[in-house]
């Protein structure tokens, strides 16, 4: 030390407020410091869960949201549409398989190579093709009739008892709600259904037809066909029997006698009732599934499953949200106003003659 200093107390370089202020300053960085530390450990382990279940399910926390699906068709694009507004994601992915055939197997193969973080299935046939070889990654499936029949579901009374890494949206046939809404436009009486025992969906409905129809006052007649030729010999049995009304039913067969169908109903040589959700012009009133409100549902369940809660923990639900539609001058023909000989008989006209 320098003799001028020898004895002498050493006086700061700084003012002493400074000082003060300097050391406060530096105190406070440091708890700073501190509960960013905490607050960073928190943030890791409230992750940690869902960073665990993406990696037992065998997927991929960054991975693609894939909506696989089958058939491509108007309603699927609807369905697909909606599940896209209400999942907030953007564009979706969509692979889209034909029902039959060795394409779905080796396009699902491809997809389960990306590790997708979510499958959303939409279709029967592509939850038939998922179910069986799909374990570990989840997924929500919609658009399914009759989950049931894969093996995703096991049993109808038990809706919370499924493949733990499935869980998704029942929606049957709107069968019930066209009897209904029938019954309450054109009254009781004989109704037909025309069905392809090959297929699936149509023999199920014609089933449900005759146990249900005679709760709404319905007489139910059926007739089977396996070809277009037999379709219209069908259709001619089920009016040479008296049916009143034709019931075209939402089964993929019934597409090859639709438009012989609806012709007769724009000709008035029966009434249509039609729950096809892509045939409507020539039925006096169609009742089908609203596939818009379906895909936003089934993204509902998706934003779920995203947001970490298990599949195995949710139960199968079961909607069917339903559009109806009545052709009105269609319905005016068929009750008999205006009658055949005054067509020029107009609605202001009749205002006009009101006292």
């Amino acid at each position: 030390m320098p003799a001028a200093h020898r004895g002498k107390p050493l006086r700061p370089s700084l003012p002493l407020p400074l000082m003060k202020f300097g050391k406060a300053l530096i105190n406070m960085l440091f708890d700073f410091a501190n509960r960013l530390r905490k607050a960073e450990k928190r943030i890791y382990l409230g992750t940690l869960p869902l960073l665990f279940f993406f990696l037992a399910a065998g997927c991929s926390p960054s991975g693609p949201i894939i909506a696989f699906c089958s058939p491509d068709s108007p309603r699927m694009r609807q369905a697909i549409a909606g599940l896209e507004a209400s999942l907030g994601q953007g564009k979706l992915e969509v692979v889209c398989i034909p029902e039959l055939g060795g394409q779905g197997d080796e396009e699902l193969r491809r997809v389960r190579n990306r590790s997708p973080r979510l499958l959303v299935v939409l279709g029967t046939a592509a939850l038939s093709r998922v179910a069986p070889l799909v374990k570990r990654a989840p997924v929500v499936f919609a658009l399914v009739a009759n989950p049931y029949f894969t093996t995703a579901a096991y049993e109808p009374e038990h809706p919370e008892i499924h493949q733990e890494n499935i869980t998704g949206i029942a929606s049957p046939p709107p069968l019930e709600a066209a009897l209904e809404q029938g019954a309450a436009l054109l009254g009781t009486g004989p109704w037909g259904l025309l069905y392809d025992p090959n297929d699936g969906v149509a023999a199920e409905l014609k089933d449900l037809f005759r146990k249900e129809a005679s709760d709404y006052g319905i007489r139910p007649m059926t007739a089977a066909t396996v070809d277009a030729a037999g379709d219209r010999r069908g259709l001619e049995r089920l009016l040479a029997r008296g049916a009143r009304v034709i019931y075209l039913p939402p089964a993929p067969s019934a597409a090859r006698y639709a438009p012989l169908l609806l012709e007769w109903g724009k000709k008035q040589r029966v009434i249509v009732v039609s729950g096809h959700p892509e045939f409507r012009q020539g039925a006096l009133l169609w009742v089908a599934l609203d596939y818009r409100r379906l895909g936003e549902e089934a993204g509902s369940l998706a934003r779920r499953v995203l947001q970490g809660e298990s599949p195995a923990k949710i139960p199968i639900a079961e909607q069917a949200p339903i559009k109806v539609q009545v052709d009105e001058r269609l319905l005016r023909r068929w009750s008999g106003y205006p009658p055949p000989q005054s067509h020029a008989f107009s609605r202001q006209d009749a205002k006009a003659q009101k006292f």
